[in-house]
């Protein structure tokens, strides 16, 4: 039996470990830390009893990812769903929130509440199309073309200059700048754009 070796044991790791072994292949996962998970791991990283998720904007995608709903995930461990998925502080002591609920969010957003649907609630309503289309290669034709051809539009429209007249409130602005900026990269990027709307919707 062949012997696979996969270097770091985050999710990507670990995904192609257990696909090799799905294969038939004997496998060696190598990890520089000393822990297992990578940006899946929850240590007290700050003060004792403190815990915090390492990454943790990589669970809103495994929850809808292929390859874990393939794997039974939701089987295998307890989500815990907060109210709030991500929030953002501001200078003055307030902070925007993205609750769970995107009306909520909406409403809380007031002005700038149409715009931020007009943004995600298309994508959030057809999150199976949005991972459909970001977690393939591009060169194939979607599932669900209408949901790629949308997603493909917000990029533009968030990964450009374009961005800085998408909202008008510093609230909704903070939220989507928080949420692009998981991509690590400057901005405004294209790559950006898109790893941030797969995070928010």
């Amino acid at each position: 039996m062949a012997l696979a070796t996969i270097i770091g044991s985050g999710p990507n790791g670990l995904a192609a470990a257990v696909s090799l072994a799905r294969a038939g292949y004997r496998v060696r996962v190598l990890e520089a830390a000393d822990t297992v998970g990578g940006g899946l791991r929850t240590p007290e990283a700050t003060l004792p009893g403190f815990r915090h998720d390492v990454c943790s904007a990589v669970h809103p995608a495994a929850v809808a990812s292929p390859f874990f709903q393939a794997f039974g995930l939701d089987e295998r461990i307890e989500w815990i769903r907060p109210e709030i998925s991500f929030a953002h502080p501001l200078d003055d002591g307030r902070a925007a929130i993205a609750w769970r609920d995107i009306e909520r969010t909406a409403a809380d957003l007031g002005i700038d509440g149409d715009a931020w649907l007009r943004r995600l609630r298309p994508l959030s309503t057809h999150i199976d199309g949005v991972t459909d289309f970001t977690g393939n290669q591009l060169l194939r034709l979607p599932q669900d073309p209408i949901t790629a051809v949308r997603y493909a539009i917000r990029m533009l429209d968030q990964g450009t200059p374009l961005a800085r007249a998408a909202f008008r409130t510093e609230e909704a602005a903070a939220l989507m700048a928080g949420v692009v900026a998981h991509a690590n990269s400057p901005q405004p990027t294209l790559a950006g754009a898109a790893a941030g709307l797969l995070l928010a919707g």
